[in-house]
């Protein structure tokens, strides 16, 4: 069965982990060229987490965290460790 979702009653509110989630998978699977847009969500998205209570701090993503050909966070196979693409990361 098909529901029209024109009939759908509009929501009101969406889980902040949902919008974590999608926010971590934009900065592992987005282009290259849009680290700009990437910095622009993190600040979004961390003031929220925090505003609601439910920061829990972040991680650079690595080289086998992101598509393959994109830019990653950082190397820790240097020491001191080597940072990529500050973009990159993901909120716990």
């Amino acid at each position: 069965m098909l529901v029209n979702w024109l009939q759908m009653k509009a929501r009101k509110t969406i889980e902040v982990s949902a919008i974590k989630e999608k926010a971590n998978a934009f900065f592992a699977n987005s282009a290259n060229d849009l680290a700009g847009e990437r910095k622009a969500l993190q600040f979004f998205v961390a003031d929220l987490l925090m505003a609601t209570g439910n920061y829990r701090g972040f991680n650079y993503l690595q080289e086998q965290d992101v598509a393959a050909g994109h830019s990653f966070g950082v190397d820790h196979s240097s020491k001191p460790p080597v940072f990529h693409d500050e973009s990159r990361m993901f909120f716990h």
